[in-house]
């Protein structure tokens, strides 16, 4: 097999740019599309001055056109947008969705999260992207992929490994700015956040749904505490948890998972720039399991795990290009 030919739809959002960054660094693949229809004709380093080493072009070329082109579509469009256009892509190319789209299979559950999905028949076309819970071998052959949200990854990862024994879980997560995107806007504007910290949008977050079904539990065994952070990247969560049942070995649930390291002390600074999802587990006592967790929200929480995925669907190593992607420390 040749080169590996990946387009990405909406490429000049903080998503689709840390995309990029990680596609020019796998040997598999080369880039065949950036489109984008607020800078069509423009230099990729014309928009991303870090970038100008590149002789790369973004296009506004329409989706029909970018996947005869391509072998995979990466869409990192905002939330609705991208129903359009993978409505248009699907069936005539592998897609990986970054948005929050087609994240779940039931249309009624959308709805109470998001609004009236436009393409209801297609939730089920979705195949939820995050291996180390939905199985490698679903995704390996799948031909559409919703990538997890990065609030939900972590979250998952948490709860996971006591699926079917939760009795409550209680989670409070800490993002940074760049979970809020490139739009600057009063509630995550860096200025006003670089010394604050808030929580929002408490047990009605869009990812709430994502993380009871990892965890097999409904609404109402879940406190969830999104909370904005006086930092740039990464998301750190804590799970306070009650069991109903024996916690035997948290750590067993990712014995095969090479992106997941179980850590005695979880930090930020651990993981900033990698595709690594650090996890503790303390077990106490009452059934009680504290668990702690760490990922970059644009590498595992986003790009890491899109590229992880588009590894599996194209038969390739789990880990190309992935894990020798070592963490920025300092």
């Amino acid at each position: 097999m040749g080169k590996i030919r990946a387009s990405i739809i909406g490429i000049t959002g903080y998503t689709g740019i840390d995309l990029l960054r990680l596609l020019l660094l796998h040997a598999d693949v080369e880039i065949a599309y950036l489109t984008s229809r607020q800078h069509p004709r423009e230099k990729i380093g014309n928009v991303y001055p870090h970038l100008a080493h590149l002789p790369l072009e973004i296009t506004d070329t329409a989706p029909a056109e970018v996947a005869k082109g391509s072998d995979v579509v990466f869409l990192a469009l905002p939330h609705k947008t991208a129903q359009e256009v993978a409505a248009e892509l699907h069936g005539r190319v592998k897609i990986i969705d970054l948005s929050a789209d087609f994240r779940l299979d039931d249309a009624s559950t959308y709805a109470a999260y998001y609004e009236e999905h436009k393409y209801p028949n297609l939730l089920k076309e979705f195949v939820y992207g995050l291996p180390e819970t939905v199985g490698r071998d679903k995704i390996a052959k799948a031909q559409s992929v919703a990538n997890p949200g990065c609030f939900a990854l972590v979250s998952q990862l948490l709860l996971y490994p006591f699926k079917g024994k939760i009795a409550q879980a209680d989670i409070f997560a800490v993002t940074g700015s760049s979970g809020a995107g490139k739009t600057p806007v009063d509630g995550t504007h860096h200025p006003v956040r670089n010394h604050n910290m808030k929580s929002y949008n408490i047990n009605k977050h869009r990812h709430i749904p994502e993380i009871i079904r990892a965890g097999g539990i409904d609404a109402a065994k879940l406190n969830f505490v999104p909370t904005s952070g006086p930092f740039t990247r990464g998301i750190f969560a804590q799970a306070f948890i009650t069991l109903s049942g024996e916690a035997g070995d948290a750590s067993a649930a990712y014995k095969d998972c090479p992106f997941v390291r179980i850590q005695k002390n979880v930090e930020l600074a651990g993981i900033v720039g990698s595709n690594f999802a650090d996890l503790s587990f303390e077990t106490g006592t009452g059934g009680r399991v504290l668990a702690q967790g760490a990922i970059d929200n644009l590498v595992k929480g986003a790009g890491g795990s899109a590229v992880q995925n588009m590894n599996l669907m194209f038969g390739l190593a789990e880990t190309a290009g992935l894990f020798n992607l070592a963490p920025l420390y300092p």
